[in-house]
C-alpha cells in the first residue's frame, strides 16, 4: 500500500515536469527567434514571452526544493551540508563541462555581455564556477549566454534551509511574496539611479536579471508548492492571505512591474495543470523533455550556433518553424546523452558522497535510508 501510495503521489506531481518542459519550449522558442529576420513585429512579442519560461524554471525549484526538504524533514540526520552536496552534484558536474566547451567554442573574445571589458579574465571564469558571476554585471551572462539563471538559483538555494524554517503555512509564503516584491522594487528603483558601471544598457540588462528581481517569482513557487500540500488547495488562501495577494498585483500593475504579473499568471497556470490534470500536457513525451531541460537549457545555445549558419530562403515564419524543430529535434540529441552520461553520474556521485557522510549506527539499529 505504501508503494502504490507513492506511485499515486508521484503521477499527481508529473505537472512538475510538464513545467519544465514548457519553460525550455519557450526558450528555445525565443532564442530561435532572435535569429529570422523579419517576423511581424507582433509575433516578434509574443515569442519574447517564451523568456518567462526561467520564471517557470524557478517556480518549479522553489516547490521541489520545499517538496524535498519536506519529505526529509522527519531525518533528523539531514544536515544542511547534505542538502549543498545535493544541490551541487545536481547542478556543478554538466555546468562545469559546459563552461569549458563554450570557452573553447567561442572564445575569450569581447562580446554584449563584458561591455567595455577586452574579454573573459581568468576571475571571471572562476566567478563562473565559484556560482559568483551573477554579482558582476560584466560576468553575470558572460560565457555561456545563460548561465544568469544557474547563478541566480545558486544564491538562492543558500537561502533555502532557513527560509523553509520560517515559511511554514500559505500565510507565510503570502507574506514572503509580498516582501519579495517590495524588496525587489525598493532595491530595482534605487540603483537604477546609482549604477555601478558607466555602460546603462548594461546595467540595465543586469537589473533585470539579479536575484533581487527574481526573488518575488521563487516566492510563488513557495506558495504554490502550499496551495499544492494542504488538501483544501485554493481554499487555504484565507482572506488575509488572498487581500495581501491582491495588494501585491495592483502594486505590481501601478508599479510596472510586469514580470510579477506574468508570475502570477503563471501561478495560476501551474496549479490549473495540476488540477485538470490534461492528458494532452502530462504524458510521458512532456515528461521526458522535463527530465532533460536542464541538459537542454545549457546545451541549446551550442546547436543554434551551428543552425544559424544554414540560410533558409523561406519566408520568415516557414524559417522560424524550421529553425525552431531542427534546435529542438538536435537539443534534445545532445541533451540525452549529457543527460545520460554527465547528469544522472553527478547525482548519483553526491548520492554517495551524502551516503558516507551519514552517522554509523549500532547493529541492530534499523533505520532507513533516503537519498533523492
Amino acid at each position: 500500500m505504501p508503494e502504490a501510495k507513492g506511485k499515486m503521489e508521484d503521477d499527481k506531481l508529473q505537472f512538475v515536469d510538464t513545467l519544465r518542459a514548457l519553460a525550455i519550449i519557450g526558450v528555445l522558442l525565443v532564442h530561435v527567434s532572435q535569429h529570422v529576420d523579419g517576423l511581424n513585429g507582433w509575433l516578434q512579442k509574443g515569442l519574447s514571452i517564451g523568456a518567462k519560461g526561467v520564471a517557470l524554471f524557478y517556480m518549479a525549484s522553489a516547490f521541489t526544493l520545499f517538496l524535498s526538504l519536506s519529505r526529509r524533514s522527519g531525518d533528523k540526520r539531514e544536515r544542511t551540508s547534505a542538502y549543498l552536496l545535493r544541490r551541487f552534484f545536481r547542478i556543478a558536474p554538466l555546468y562545469y563541462v559546459m563552461l569549458g566547451i563554450y570557452l573553447v567554442v567561442n572564445g575569450t573574445g569581447p562580446r554584449f555581455w563584458l561591455g567595455d571589458q577586452e574579454g573573459v579574465t581568468a576571475t571571471n571564469i572562476t566567478a563562473h564556477f565559484l556560482f559568483l558571476n551573477g554579482l558582476n554585471p560584466y560576468w553575470i551572462n558572460s560565457i555561456i549566454g545563460v548561465e544568469w539563471s544557474i547563478a541566480v538559483e545558486c544564491m538562492f538555494y543558500l537561502f533555502i534551509p532557513l527560509l523553509f524554517k520560517l515559511i511554514r503555512s500559505v500565510r507565510h509564503a503570502t507574506w514572503f511574496v509580498v516582501m519579495a516584491l517590495v524588496v525587489s522594487f525598493g532595491l530595482n528603483t534605487v540603483f537604477v539611479q546609482y549604477p555601478w558601471i558607466n555602460d546603462h544598457s548594461l546595467w540595465g540588462h543586469y537589473l533585470y536579471l539579479w536575484f533581487p528581481n527574481q526573488l518575488p517569482v521563487f516566492g510563488l513557487g513557495i506558495l504554490l508548492f502550499f496551495i499544492w500540500k494542504d488538501e483544501r488547495h485554493w481554499k487555504s488562501i484565507d482572506r488575509v492571505s488572498g487581500g495581501w495577494l491582491l495588494v501585491s498585483v495592483l502594486f505590481a500593475f501601478f508599479g510596472g512591474m510586469t514580470d510579477y504579473l506574468m508570475g502570477v499568471g503563471l501561478l495560476l497556470g501551474a496549479y490549473a495543470l495540476y488540477h485538470w490534470q490534461p492528458i494532452w500536457l502530462l504524458n510521458r513525451v512532456w515528461s521526458w523533455i522535463g527530465r532533460l531541460s536542464y541538459s537542454m537549457y545549457l546545451t541549446h545555445m551550442l546547436v543554434l550556433g551551428l543552425i544559424v549558419q544554414v540560410k533558409l530562403p523561406f519566408a520568415p515564419l516557414v524559417s522560424l518553424t524550421l529553425m525552431f524543430i531542427m534546435t529542438l529535434l538536435f537539443t534534445i540529441g545532445l541533451s540525452w546523452f549529457t543527460y545520460s552520461w554527465i547528469e544522472q553520474p553527478g547525482i548519483r556521485w553526491g548520492k554517495k558522497l551524502i551516503s558516507r557522510m551519514k552517522p554509523v549506527h549500532k547493529q541492530g539499529d534499523s533505520v532507513k535510508e533516503s537519498v533523492a
